[in-house]
């Protein structure tokens, strides 16, 4: 295993392995955070905060079985005022020789009851044992459009400015990402959400998932993401102002990533 982490450590020049792990939700739903609403959009889309009505913090676990070395740690929390939301996060992945971190502040604002735009600011760090650390800044730019109850429309750019980390001895870069989607609610119930992703020098990524709420207790998830392919499925629970959701990803290659976060809503 240790030979598999060094290869990872490897990679890092080109490719900087965490970027954005959504919650359970989210991630069950084909990695779906352009036009759904959710707290932990605040590390996808951050305008879609805008659909918190009380002052909510949630948190999230990883476990890539690849390694058992490796896992990823995610925290969030969005406080409402009016029409404004603050949203804090934080991100951790990684093993002992190497861990990459993220902490995002952001700010959305809701015009009237369709339109909302906002600006999550991020700081990072990376850590190699050996190597160094090195840190860098970069900002998120979404917005959200809601054409009537049943139709949003969602767009989000990570990194636009193309920042990097401030180390050349740790040659990694900050990914950039160009998203727009789409969500459909069909009914009461059912919840369908399409993205299409594409980060520089890698491949355009198309996703799609459902959200099915048998009752307010419970809710089933499922989605697919093209490059690479991918599977993924949930199940929530909600009751009252407790919130459960645990998620699994495939990979063909890398097997399975089961995750679980819990949150409350004050």
């Amino acid at each position: 295993m240790k030979i598999w982490n060094l290869l990872l450590i490897s990679l890092t020049p080109f490719y900087l392995f965490a970027q954005n792990k959504l919650g359970p939700r989210l991630t069950a739903m084909g990695n779906n955070g352009a036009a759904v609403t959710d707290i932990w959009t605040l590390q996808a889309n951050p305008s879609g905060i805008t659909a918190s009505d009380k002052p909510t913090v949630a948190l999230n676990y990883i476990k890539h079985l690849f390694s058992n070395e490796i896992s990823t740690q995610g925290l969030v929390a969005v406080i409402p005022f009016k029409n404004n939301f603050v949203g804090a996060s934080f991100q951790r992945y990684g093993f002992t020789e190497y861990n990459e971190s993220k902490i995002g502040f952001a700010y959305a604002k809701k015009f009237g009851d369709k339109l909302s735009i906002a600006l999550n600011g991020n700081y990072h760090q990376l850590k190699i044992t050996n190597y160094g650390s090195s840190t860098g800044f970069s900002i998120d730019v979404g917005a959200l459009y809601h054409f009537d109850t049943e139709f949003t429309l969602g767009a989000f750019v990570s990194n636009p400015s193309k920042q990097k980390f401030s180390s050349t001895i740790v040659s990694a870069e900050i990914p950039t990402s160009f998203n727009v989607g789409a969500s459909y609610l069909a009914s009461d119930k059912v919840l369908i959400a399409t993205t299409v992703s594409k980060t520089l020098n890698q491949s355009i990524d198309v996703r799609l998932g459902i959200d099915y709420k048998m009752f307010d207790l419970l809710s089933l998830r499922g989605g697919l993401s093209a490059k690479p392919f991918k599977q993924y499925a949930s199940f929530g629970l909600n009751y009252k102002n407790f919130l459960m959701d645990m998620a699994t990803t495939y990979d063909a290659n890398l097997g399975y990533a089961p995750q679980i976060a819990v949150g409350y809503a004050f």
